[in-house]
């Protein structure tokens, strides 16, 4: 119950907020990071993800506001690369980095960011983008530092990508619970399933909780990964291609309209690319 009434939270939240501060806000966030990257700042990166978040909290005050417009979806995509492009940033720093506490305490909080979006990846048909990602899932997950981690939400992006690119996996997936369930029975169909991604979607929610009560980071607690379920639209997607029924999920996380968005695509972004020219090329 707790973990539903936080996503009722984050939904009201996001319908409430004033259309016009938040354009505001990304306007003044936009002229900040375009400063810093000027003036070579290093907190760029963490302006970068300022914008992510600010872009997804715009997408869904219009989204789930019960208009799906051209404008609302660009901000949607672009929260999402600006987001990874973040991370990519991160990740960058903490490898060269790794012994440091803090790149290490900022590490726990983003990696399994990086495995959902993989799963966002996989949605746009983006091969390359998704190889990329998958490597960098791969490389968050050999790291000591998560080991005794809740980590099958992530092996199973991992396995999403190696069942959707036909690449083998280049490590054991560690996969426990609820995927491990799915996978083992992937082929089949009925209530067992439909049991086994409510779930998902329950663990899904549970993530939203954010206290100083839990012991490992929750793993979904900014936007644009609140209340979109990039990992149920990736199961249904390879159920699909695999000629079996997609599973229909009354829970609701489904039944958000952010959550009938099911594809999504890589778009241009001056500003973003000359964030990604800058510091990661």
């Amino acid at each position: 119950m707790k973990a539903l009434n936080e996503l009722k939270r984050h939904i009201k939240a996001y319908k409430t907020y004033p259309t016009q501060d938040l354009k505001e806000s990304l306007r003044l966030d936009k002229l900040r990071a375009k400063k810093a990257l000027d003036e070579d700042s290093i907190f760029v990166a963490e302006l970068i993800r300022i914008m992510g978040s600010t872009y997804a909290q715009c997408a869904f005050n219009v989204i789930e506001n019960d208009c799906l417009s051209f404008d609302a979806l660009k901000d949607l995509n672009l929260a999402f690369m600006y987001i990874e492009a973040c991370n990519e940033s991160a990740l960058i720093n903490f490898k060269k980095n790794s012994l440091d506490r803090m790149e290490i305490h900022s590490f726990k909080k983003y990696y399994s960011e990086v495995s959902a979006l993989l799963f966002w990846a996989i949605l746009t048909e983006n091969l390359n983008l998704a190889k990329k990602l998958a490597k960098s899932v791969l490389y968050c997950l050999e790291q000591r530092v998560i080991q005794d981690f809740p980590n099958s939400y992530d092996y199973f992006s991992l396995w999403a990508y190696s069942k959707w690119s036909k690449e083998l996996s280049l490590i054991d997936l560690d996969i426990k619970g609820e995927f491990k369930f799915l996978i083992d029975h992937w082929n089949e169909s009925g209530p067992n399933l439909d049991q086994t991604l409510m779930k998902i979607c329950d663990l899904h929610c549970e993530e939203l909780i954010d206290n100083d009560e839990r012991k490992f980071p929750p793993k979904l607690v900014s936007a644009p990964f609140t209340i979109i379920p990039l990992e149920i639209h990736v199961i249904n997607k390879l159920r699909l291609l695999d000629g079996l029924d997609e599973i229909e999920v009354n829970h609701p996380l489904m039944h958000t309209n952010a959550a009938k968005i099911k594809s999504f695509e890589v778009i241009e972004d001056e500003f973003l690319e000359e964030f990604q020219l800058k510091i990661l090329y």
